[in-house]
């Protein structure tokens, strides 16, 4: 009987332990909201994303102790190309088809972060995600930054989708910064 009780309070504790630290993987896939389908472009459209960013996002902290590491379990570098590409078609171009030289949009994703703090038991997030954008486009050459921020407040730890969700809503907000730039819409048509 002794080894029983004993058995079930050393499981219980490691059972409370093993909450206590956790691992988020998280997919990220930005998807743009378009509102019109009427431009379209005389010129092939190539477009290149990098980021010299590694697959950690951040780290979440709370109040009662709780942590977890946020990893990207996907190629970001790639959903925001698939993200774009797919904003520009629902804006009416067609990137594929044009004359050449072609528009040459390169995207470098700069920042990708979800950070938090505790002020007594509240766990504030911040989750920043941003683009660092140039665009070389009839003999012309454009640069401009495109970020997002959200903040969120917490009293246990967030569940992974949760985590997700409000990072994809970041990093869509982001890209659609950049598909409504009117500089970006001018050198495309």
């Amino acid at each position: 009987m002794l080894n029983k009780q004993l058995f079930l309070t050393l499981s219980l504790s490691a059972l409370l332990l093993a909450g206590c630290s956790t691992t988020h993987y998280i997919s990220i896939s930005p998807q743009p909201e378009i509102s019109t389908n009427t431009l379209s472009n005389d010129r092939v459209i190539n477009v290149s994303t990098s980021t010299k960013l590694t697959t950690t996002v951040g780290t979440i902290k709370t109040g009662l102790n709780e942590r977890a590491d946020i990893y990207a379990n996907n190629d970001v570098a790639a959903s925001v190309k698939e993200s774009v590409l797919k904003g520009l078609r629902d804006l009416g171009f067609t990137p594929d088809q044009g004359v050449m030289p072609a528009a040459d949009l390169q995207i470098e994703i700069t920042k990708m972060s979800y950070t938090t703090k505790v002020e007594a038991l509240k766990t504030i997030a911040t989750l920043d995600f941003e683009l660092k954008t140039t665009l070389a486009a009839k003999g012309q050459t454009y640069k401009a930054n495109y970020g997002s921020q959200k903040v969120r407040e917490y009293g246990t730890m967030p569940y992974q989708q949760a985590i997700e969700d409000d990072m994809n809503d970041l990093a869509s907000q982001t890209v659609n910064r950049l598909l409504s730039d009117p500089n970006i819409i001018t050198l495309l048509k």
